[in-house]
């Protein structure tokens, strides 16, 4: 597994993050390496409409959890419902020892959704294709031309 730059950072930020990036970049993959208490993924089309067709759904999971600890809780594909950004906000008002991570491959459709991105309540990120910094020796200047630096792809072995 290749070590992100972006992960301490994620980490450590005491805020939640919403995480954008292109598609195959690793966000899931990410996300899903810290262990979230609940994760919650919108790609899963039962688990849209259920988000979808019930907007206090994602409230009534995220109480159940309890109050007694800083949880972690992720939101995969939440470009999906961008609505749900809007409990999002409220929940993190409400406690805000909870942390939300929230990933998007999409930020144009949540913009154009008149998504609410949660200014000054979640710390905003980019995650790009695997870097040279993270490869270290295993960067190979042929292949990351002519294959691309999407993880899954660039790390196949063929």
């Amino acid at each position: 597994m290749i070590e992100r730059m972006i992960t301490l950072k994620i980490t450590k930020h005491p805020k939640s993050i919403l995480l954008l990036g292109p598609r195959q970049v690793g966000k899931s993959t990410l996300c899903r390496q810290l262990n979230p208490v609940l994760s919650i993924n919108l790609a899963d089309e039962e688990t849209y409409r259920q988000h979808l067709n019930d907007v206090g759904l994602l409230k009534r999971l995220v109480h159940g959890l309890g109050d007694d600890a800083p949880k972690l809780i992720l939101i995969d594909e939440v470009q999906r419902i961008p609505s749900i950004l809007n409990t999002v906000q409220a929940l993190i008002d409400g406690h805000p020892a909870r942390r939300f991570l929230l990933t998007g491959s999409s930020a144009r459709k949540l913009k154009r959704g008149k998504a609410n991105l949660l200014p000054g309540r979640v710390l905003h990120e980019q995650l790009p294709p695997l870097l040279y910094w993270e490869l270290k020796d295993q960067f190979d200047l042929s292949k990351a031309l002519t294959r691309g630096c999407l993880p899954e792809v660039y790390l196949e072995s063929w």
